[in-house]
């Protein structure tokens, strides 16, 4: 097991929050798997890395969810409206993943967690396109 933190804090309150960007950079998924193997080995910290831990991950969830929130949907729907595909649609579907490749390719940040469904919600809302599977999505042809 690999230690991230030699010294745990005393309590929770001192602990650095998941704000500090020293456990950002660490790597908060190594940080949260090493305490929980802590918890298992001592039960006197159980309570307090219990607490801690949660902390983390709600801090970490209330990031990711205003990352998404912060996402410009109407230049998003734009950019994919301006797909090959979309200009001229064909008797095939197309997936998401052409459509994902496609926004990356375009400087779109796609690593911010679930973009992929704020991406399938943004392409069912455009006009004539309905989806046919998981992940495909068909345009009528005018």
């Amino acid at each position: 097991m690999k230690m991230v933190f030699s010294d745990l804090p005393e309590n929770a309150d001192d602990a650095p929050s998941a704000n500090n960007s020293e456990v950002l950079t660490i790597g908060v998924d190594e940080l949260i798997k090493d305490i929980k193997e802590m918890i298992e080995d001592d039960a006197n910290h159980k309570e307090k890395l219990s607490t801690y831990l949660t902390t983390i991950e709600k801090q970490i969830e209330s990031q990711n969810k205003l990352d998404l929130q912060n996402v410009d949907r109407d230049a998003i729907k734009k950019l994919i409206e301006k797909h090959p595909y979309f200009k001229n649609p064909n008797s095939y579907h197309i997936r998401m993943i052409t459509i994902m490749k496609y926004l990356k390719k375009k400087q779109v940040d796609i690593s911010i967690p679930d973009f992929d469904l704020l991406v399938d919600e943004i392409i069912q809302t455009i006009d004539g396109v309905t989806k046919v599977a998981d992940g495909k999505y068909k345009k009528k042809s005018k």
